[in-house]
């Protein structure tokens, strides 16, 4: 069985050179920093964690507009993290009958 190494996956994510180099709104950036990351890290978010009066929907759209032009322009990052992706295996699990 293949297992993901997710430092690796992580790791290759912060090393493509537009996401340390952003500049967004203060919206988008909240996202960024406040959903995302939390996201990558495996982080639960719940909607009482979030300032929902900290981004706008315009921010939402480029937030959006902003990770699928970085995907365009860092193909190789991009592969790299399918390649990893590509090796998780399912998990199988027994199902449970109550």
């Amino acid at each position: 069985m293949i297992k993901a190494d997710i430092v690796q996956l992580i790791t290759a994510v912060h090393e493509a050179p537009s996401y340390e180099n952003l500049e967004t709104s203060q919206g988008t950036s909240y996202l960024l920093e406040n959903v995302y990351e939390r996201l990558l890290y495996g982080e639960d978010i719940r909607l009482s964690d979030l300032d929902l009066t900290a981004f706008e929907a315009e921010d939402v759209n480029a937030f959006h507009d902003l990770f699928t032009n970085i995907i365009s322009m860092n193909s190789y990052q991009a592969g790299a993290i399918t390649e990893i992706l590509r090796k998780i295996a399912p998990v199988h699990k027994d199902a449970v009958y109550v």
